[in-house]
């Protein structure tokens, strides 16, 4: 525990850890390359929140080794906030802009919260994986500018406006995962093999985070340990029957997004 919690305060980031066996990974793998398939996912809404879409990825939140890693991090109590897939197609071009997660966040107490990145195969440093610019999270939030365009995966193309130092990056296994603070600069260039490059971003957070923007009620999954709290709507967990789920995703999905747009709005007032 000591080496985990030592390295992430120290660097900012953790791992890779491992979590998921090579069945299991596999098996999400091809559930993931599936939606990309049929539903185009990376260019879809449902990459958001999907965790209270699809039961498979609810199921993956709720992994053992996941949760005693977070736990170690952020206590007992908490939840999963949101999840976004990170699918860069072989010569695709996609990258993500170095950028701080918590810049758009709407919760307080951000360290309380954690992002786990979790490899669906093996990434190579072809294939663009996370790189972090150790040690930046103890600046605390830094200034980000809207830098849109067409290769970037992030939505707004939000990127940190200051220089960026050296980076670390490593390959990592399928199914294993990286855990990185709020405030740690990070990114990734573009996908240079000939395999599709798979990952997802899980959020979780302590029932303590209260969200800052209250237009609708900000939602999320309950997973570990108790809500002392009520700051945040409980969401149901994905069943068998679609029609339900996807209630249920719009629900919490447009709540979250509303949110959103409104705290980006108020935080470029201020700027």
């Amino acid at each position: 525990m000591r080496n985990i919690q030592e390295t992430y305060q120290k660097n900012g980031w953790v791992g890779p850890l491992p979590v998921f066996s090579r069945d299991e990974i596999s098996h999400y793998h091809e559930l993931a390359l599936d939606l990309e398939e049929r539903l185009d996912f990376m260019k879809s809404d449902y990459r958001c929140k999907s965790n209270v879409l699809f039961s498979w990825v609810d199921e993956m939140s709720r992994h053992p080794a996941l949760i005693s890693y977070v736990e170690q991090l952020i206590g007992p109590n908490f939840h999963c906030w949101d999840v976004l897939f990170w699918i860069k197609r072989p010569g695709d071009g996609k990258k993500v802009s170095f950028h701080q997660d918590a810049t758009y966040w709407n919760f307080n107490n951000k360290e309380k919260a954690v992002s786990a990145w979790i490899a669906f195969n093996d990434v190579t440093e072809e294939q663009g994986p996370v790189e972090y610019v150790d040690g930046s999270h103890v600046l605390q939030q830094k200034e980000h500018l809207d830098i849109k365009c067409g290769t970037n995966l992030l939505m707004r193309g939000q990127t940190v406006d200051s220089a960026i130092a050296k980076t670390s990056s490593s390959a990592i296994e399928a199914g294993s995962v990286l855990l990185h603070h709020p405030y740690v600069i990070h990114g990734s260039q573009p996908n240079r093999s000939v395999k599709p490059r798979v990952a997802c971003g899980m959020i979780f957070a302590s029932t303590e985070c209260e969200p800052v923007m209250k237009n609708k009620p900000e939602s999320t999954v309950m997973i570990h340990g108790q809500d002392h709290f009520g700051h945040m709507r409980h969401d149901s967990r994905p069943g068998s029957d679609w029609e339900k789920n996807l209630k249920n995703w719009k629900q919490a999905y447009d709540d979250q997004h509303e949110n959103y747009y409104a705290l980006s709005e108020m935080n470029s007032r201020r700027s």
